[in-house]
């Protein structure tokens, strides 16, 4: 082994005690028993050890709006939170609506990013390229472009869509994008993934309505995600802080209460992190910085009895990789060696002046968190260690089932 992890880590919803081996930057054993090893990580007592995660809804800016952030900032906040794989959405300024754009998108992570990513590819009415995923806005979001056509769009995506789901018609009608205009745009999703039997994702669900139709509907290739701060924070919240907009909105504390009610039926939990500068903010842009608070903000809800490890592992590893058919990621032998280090005692005090995204700010400031990720190791290498990002960017582009391995990703042209 070219490298053994020892101490407490978290396998099949139980904690062992043991050694994991690494070897060509994958896991090559979970053991109970010594592994040999050229070097040795041991996580301290209070420690434990799970898989880097992933995060399947990221804006990571750049191109025009490299103010905001840029590939390079939004990856190092990524490890730096716990985060080894993100999903770059493409509503970028210029957006990743065609071939040429899709291939400047991946020369700039082959030589800035800091984790391993999949790319976007957005739909509306455009021709699709080959993409990691598709992403469609059936209304204006940041960017301003939106699907006018979402059923004829779905139909031609060639792999999985993820659909921001706040319909048009009723966002013009509502401005202040009330429950209904998510519950009547999931309704319409869930119709056309029920006619076309198609892979989709539906992001950030933030309201009792929406979840429900979801989780009635049970249709086996629908997906869904819910934010943090959608579990975190509320509409008396964006009251007392009007940088706390964002799309959906926060919604009430009864939509929140629900959310958790139903926590163990929730697939993914996803960032949707969309950082603005202060000054965006105050001229009142839509979205909010998550990468680096939301694995710890989960992890205090583990220490608050909210949840348990192992929920955090299936959300952001095991159905990630299952759900996006990513080959070369999740929590078993052979997989990625994408590993996390946690301190679940450790006490600490979120300050936005500690972080690495540009966004400058947090919706979380002042909070005070129990349990921090101290150590963080991308197939195999460390590359966060005590909130220093160690190394040069060296992410690679994720594979996906059905490919030959590498034939999507890796930093070389192929």
């Amino acid at each position: 082994m070219e490298l053994v992890i020892s101490g407490k880590f978290l396998l099949n919803e139980r904690i062992f005690d043991g050694y994991i081996g690494i070897k060509d930057g994958k896991i090559s054993k979970f053991s109970l028993r010594k592994l040999k090893g050229d070097s040795k990580i041991k996580a301290e007592k209070g420690q434990i050890i799970l898989p880097g995660l992933v995060d399947v809804h990221v804006h990571l800016r750049d191109f025009e709006e490299y103010k905001k952030e840029t590939i390079e900032s939004g990856t190092k906040a990524a490890i730096h939170g716990g985060i080894t794989t993100v999903f770059d959405m493409p509503n970028t300024k210029p957006p990743i609506m065609d071939e040429k754009t899709l291939k400047m998108r991946e020369f700039l992570f082959r030589k800035k990013s800091y984790a391993d990513y999949a790319l976007g590819f957005l739909l509306a009415g455009n021709k699709p390229a080959k993409a990691d995923f598709y992403k469609i806005f059936m209304g204006a979001s940041t960017g301003g472009i939106y699907s006018k056509n979402f059923e004829e769009d779905f139909r031609k995506a060639p792999g999985i869509v993820s659909v921001h789901a706040e319909d048009y018609e009723l966002i013009q009608e509502y401005p202040e994008r009330p429950p209904i205009v998510e519950e009547v745009a999931i309704k319409k999703a869930l119709k056309a993934a029920e006619k076309y039997k198609k892979p989709l994702h539906i992001c950030h669900v933030s309201t009792k309505g929406g979840l429900q139709e979801i989780l009635n509907k049970k249709l086996p290739w629908v997906s869904f995600e819910v934010t943090p701060h959608h579990l975190f924070l509320t509409r008396k919240d964006y009251e007392k802080n009007r940088f706390l907009k964002v799309y959906p909105p926060l919604r009430s504390e009864e939509d929140r209460r629900y959310l958790w009610s139903r926590i163990k039926e929730i697939l993914i939990i996803a960032s949707d992190h969309a950082p603005h500068t202060p000054e965006d903010k105050e001229a009142g842009s839509a979205g909010l910085p998550g990468l680096e608070t939301e694995v710890h903000l989960l992890l205090d809800a583990v220490n608050k009895g909210l949840i348990t490890l192992w929920d955090i592992v299936e959300k952001m590893s095991i159905n990630p990789a299952r759900i996006f058919g990513i080959k070369n990621k999740g929590w078993e032998e052979g997989r990625d060696a994408d590993i996390i280090i946690i301190d679940m005692k450790r006490e600490w005090t979120v300050k936005a002046e500690n972080f690495y995204t540009k966004a400058g700010w947090t919706p979380y400031e002042g909070w005070k968190l129990k349990g921090k990720v101290i150590m963080t190791i991308l197939r195999g290498e460390v590359v966060m260690e005590e909130d220093e990002i160690i190394g040069k960017p060296r992410g690679e582009r994720i594979v996906r089932e059905g490919s030959a391995e590498g034939s999507v990703g890796g930093r070389e042209e192929r």
